[in-house]
């Protein structure tokens, strides 16, 4: 029998977002988010959270993107997202912009492993709206 592609992505997507977050956490007890007001990644990490709590308040008709973005949102220790419903269009609009924010952000990060994070984030909903 042959493997379901998409299934296969889906596999080696939440592989690669535990095991960065794994590689991520060494010498921490949790995941790279910030810990005070003092560090200079916290604004940057309410930045994210709140857009990506903002994205995935759209995507109620596709568990793979509430899943995700339950699981981002887990990472950076917030709290999981209510999901509501959108056209399609507006879906994939607002998933590619929060993909582009958060290349940007992985690379306005001070924190490495907080930028190792937000650029996996980054693949997995690009690999997530290329199956759309």
């Amino acid at each position: 029998m042959s493997a379901d592609p998409q299934l296969s992505r889906r596999v080696l997507l939440a592989a690669g977002l535990a095991g960065t977050a794994l590689v991520s956490a060494c010498g921490e007890a949790r995941s790279p988010a910030p810990r005070s007001a003092d560090d200079p990644d916290t604004a940057l990490v309410d930045e994210v959270v709140s857009r990506i709590t903002a994205t995935a308040a759209l995507a109620a008709r596709v568990p793979d993107l509430v899943a995700m973005h339950t699981a981002h949102l887990d990472a950076l220790d917030a709290a999981p997202p209510v999901a509501g419903k959108a056209p399609r269009g507006r879906l994939l609009r607002s998933e590619r912009q929060l993909q582009h924010f958060l290349v940007d952000a992985a690379g306005r990060a001070e924190s490495g492993p907080l930028a190792r994070l937000l650029a996996s984030m980054s693949a997995a909903v690009s690999q997530q709206v290329a199956v759309l």
